[in-house]
């Protein structure tokens, strides 16, 4: 796993969430981000971090999530290692 891997990953976890209003509606309300805030800052390194950790944070989110994409749930917790304010140790071994 690499760096522009785990963004695409994160990109991935952004689009599963605005195609599932429920998903989103909690994540916008746990972050306190604005739906236009969040749609500008989509790109953004922090962002991405801040959306694989809300999918780490909840284990029937995250198998949902990565059943949808076809990758195992610790390769969410690699993608989340390589972007800004890891945590370590990992999320998941």
């Amino acid at each position: 796993m690499n760096y522009d891997q785990a963004e695409v990953i994160a990109l991935q976890a952004l689009n599963h969430m605005a195609e599932n209003h429920e998903i989103l509606v909690a994540y916008l309300n746990l972050s306190g981000i604005m739906p236009d805030a969040l749609k500008d800052s989509a790109s953004d390194p922090v962002t991405l971090a801040s959306i694989l950790d809300y999918f780490l944070q909840n284990e029937k989110r995250l198998i949902t999530f990565c059943d949808s994409i076809n990758v195992a749930p610790d390769q969410l917790a690699k993608a989340r290692q390589l972007l800004p304010g890891a945590q370590t140790p990992p999320y998941l071994p």
